[in-house]
């Protein structure tokens, strides 16, 4: 009994024994230092960079940071070198952080944490950009511009616009020019309607598809550039079409609408948006072919309303004088009667050397300068008593 009990005895201490020796000891601590001299430089109100001791033992480390008193850690894995920068902070926050050295490229061999540093964010005043005490401002357009933008502020919206007709005599058919021009940076057009207080559109004798005139222009400052031709796209009413734009390709690259309004035209040129409020410069002209007609003698106002994307109101008045030419063809007669005789030579005697209309005051049929001269009593002279039926 005796001797089992000691043979007992002696394995289970052997167990022990062969245990302890065993039993992995953790070392890593005394192979791998954790770093030293933790300090933060380049503070600003989103980022900082974290700087600590060099030893020439480490393969790598591994930071954590996070604001004091939050309850998680940003982790950074890998990084090298005795420097590493951070960003997307928040202004004005107190951060605290650690490092952990590896000295092996496998990660078996790590030291404990360092020591915790801390240090504050910056609170400095930030410009549109996001650029702490950068120069960047909103300028008129609400575009974020200057400093390090690359942009320049936007102008006052200034477009310049003109109407012109080929004809100005009365009843004649005519063909109607609108141009606009805009400078760069100036805020995008949104709409242009143009209107007159005289004359009307012939839409009598057109069909859908038929040319009734061009359109050339550039846009982005010149970027964009192209010429167009001008159809009916509908016929909406007798006083009112639908107009679309081609390009050189045939494809329909827009649409607006032309009619007679009460007492002249109106032409709604509105574009489409372009996802910004700003023009690099352009220009457009819309040339509408034998379409205008004249009224009788008078003169037309023609009135440009320009709206900017931004609400900007730009309105325009242009007049054009239409005339008629006379119909009385003998010349001489100073009074469109028909006749040259007393009644004619009293109108230029009572009109010399007055600037007058032709065959009403003076200047006489076949000279036609506006001014009564010798050439008028010439021609009353030698065309004396002369009549045409």
């Amino acid at each position: 009994m005796t001797r089992r009990f000691t043979q007992s005895f002696s394995f289970s201490g052997f167990l022990l024994f062969v245990g302890f020796l065993i039993i992995p000891t953790n070392t890593n601590a005394q192979n791998c230092n954790a770093p030293t001299g933790l300090n933060t430089i380049n503070v600003s109100n989103f980022s900082a960079t974290l700087n600590w001791t060099l030893d020439s033992n480490v393969d790598h480390y591994r930071l954590k940071y996070q604001e004091v008193g939050a309850s998680t850690w940003e982790i950074i894995t890998n990084p090298t070198g005795v420097s590493h920068g951070i960003s997307g902070l928040i202004e004005n926050t107190t951060y605290i952080w650690e490092v952990r050295a590896y000295c092996s490229t496998d990660n078996s061999e790590f030291s404990s944490w360092s020591d915790s540093e801390t240090f504050v964010t910056t609170n400095d005043p930030v410009d549109c950009n996001g650029d702490v005490n950068g120069t960047a401002f909103y300028d008129s357009c609400q575009n974020c511009v200057g400093g390090t933008t690359g942009d320049i502020a936007c102008i006052d919206f200034t477009p310049t616009v003109s109407i012109s007709l080929s004809t100005t005599e009365c009843g004649e058919t005519a063909d109607i020019t609108f141009m606009t021009s805009q400078d760069a940076n100036e805020p995008d057009i949104a709409s242009s309607v143009f209107t007159s207080d005289g004359g009307v559109f012939d839409f009598s004798e057109l069909i859908i598809n038929d040319v009734i005139g061009s359109s050339s222009g550039w846009a982005g400052g010149g970027f964009l550039n192209g010429n167009m031709t001008l159809m009916v796209a509908s016929i909406l009413t007798s006083d009112k079409i639908s107009v679309k734009v081609v390009n050189s390709s045939g494809v329909q690259i827009g649409i607006f609408t032309i009619e007679n309004s009460v007492g002249g035209i109106l032409v709604d040129a509105t574009s489409p948006g372009d996802n910004n409020n700003i023009t690099s410069g352009n220009s457009q002209t819309i040339l509408l072919n034998g379409l205008f007609v004249n009224p009788s003698s008078s003169e037309i106002t023609f009135t440009s309303t320009i709206d900017s994307e931004l609400g900007d109101q730009d309105i325009q008045n242009a007049s054009v004088t239409v005339t008629c030419s006379p119909t009385c063809p003998q010349l001489g007669d100073a009074n469109c009667d028909g006749i040259v005789n007393l009644a004619d030579l009293t109108l230029v005697i009572n009109h010399w050397l007055q600037s007058t209309s032709t065959g009403e005051n003076g200047d006489v049929i076949g000279s036609e300068d506006g001014f009564v001269n010798l050439s008028d009593l010439t021609l009353v002279i030698n065309n004396w008593l002369q009549s045409t039926p």
